[in-house]
């Protein structure tokens, strides 16, 4: 489907300024778009500065608005000036807000645009037990057809994966290891979502002794973490603070699988159908874990105890000993990469 006028390209602004893994559960609906109206849909992107990096190599994606403070008022925010000043010279046929909240409305009111789907016109609700990617299909089912909806599914496009092998001098075959996650920086004393350093090093034996290459990787800001991990096995290659986004995901699409705990790259492996091995304990990942298509693997590696989810309630702030991660033994984890096929 084309817009009102004959063999011009629709033209469509989606916001979804989220985290990385926010961004890639948004990644879903570029295709149910491209289906609805035509391959040739010209489709603009308002992202988390940094985060928007993720489409850098995505042929599917024409502008990247990247909003450096998402909160900041429309007057005082250039990010977002920026995405009004476009809309005036070249208007959109359709904007889709995938923020639930209210800090894209003014925005959104004033951007030009012939249909607008989202706040702050509708307010969608999120049932607690559904996946995000579900629950941002409420919002694609207001507008699109079931037809459009089948092709619902995260996907994001880097580099070349033999073009990173080549880059890094990598094997052919390796794992992808992700020690840290978001919320390193977190003033708690514990990192409630983070496997024990010990596991990871035991892991890091274990694959050395049944000739399993890995590759490490975190980013830039994170090197005094990663400082636990010296003296590394030869069949592991650290690439931390070494990539960039489209980088990265092509480093995925070519990795056997990514062990990973809940964090970004777990969901860029779910969108380029990478087996992931998610490490999960506190938080709900039937809500927030990697997304389960037809076309990936996802083992969810998880050590079942009763108090399992507590994020963001009480129980959690009372947890001492994070016993449902230290729980998931690296045993537990090189079985489950030895049942892939």
């Amino acid at each position: 489907m084309q817009s009102s006028q004959q063999n011009i390209p629709t033209r469509i602004l989606v916001i979804r300024a989220g985290q990385l893994g926010d961004t890639a559960y948004a990644s879903s609906i570029i295709e149910p778009l491209r289906h609805h109206y035509g391959e040739d849909t010209i489709i603009d992107w308002v992202a988390k500065s940094g985060i928007g990096t993720i489409f850098q190599q995505d042929p599917r994606i024409n502008n990247i608005f990247q909003i450096k403070s998402r909160r900041t008022p429309l007057p005082f925010n250039r990010g977002k000036l920026n995405v009004l000043l476009h809309s005036f010279t070249s208007p959109y046929d359709l904007v889709v807000n995938l923020e639930l909240g209210n800090i894209f409305n003014v925005m959104v009111r004033l951007v030009r645009a012939r249909k607008k789907i989202g706040m702050p016109y509708k307010h969608f609700s999120e049932p607690p037990e559904t996946h995000a990617v579900d629950n941002l299909k409420l919002i694609y089912q207001s507008f699109l057809k079931p037809e459009d909806i089948d092709h619902a599914v995260p996907s994001l496009i880097g580099i070349n994966p033999e073009v990173i092998k080549e880059k890094f001098n990598l094997p052919s075959n390796y794992y992808i290891l992700v020690p840290a996650n978001s919320h390193l920086d977190k003033h708690t004393s514990i990192n409630h979502r983070a496997w024990p350093i010990d596991h990871w090093k035991d892991l890091m034996g274990m694959m050395e002794t049944e000739g399993l290459n890995a590759v490490i990787i975190g980013g830039k800001n994170e090197s005094s973490f990663f400082s636990q991990f010296e003296n590394l096995p030869p069949n592991i290659i650290s690439l931390v603070g070494k990539t960039n986004f489209p980088q990265l995901i092509g480093l995925i699409q070519g990795a056997q699988g990514v062990i990973t705990t809940d964090t970004g790259p777990s969901h860029i492996a779910a969108a380029v159908n990478t087996p992931v091995y998610a490490l999960i304990g506190p938080t709900n990942y039937k809500r927030t874990g990697p997304y389960q298509t037809k076309y990936n693997t996802i083992y969810i590696l998880n050590a079942n105890l009763p108090c399992s989810p507590c994020y963001h309630t009480e129980r959690l702030l009372k947890c001492n000993d994070n016993k449902c991660m230290s729980d998931i033994t690296p045993r537990m984890v090189m079985d489950a990469v030895n049942s892939q096929p």
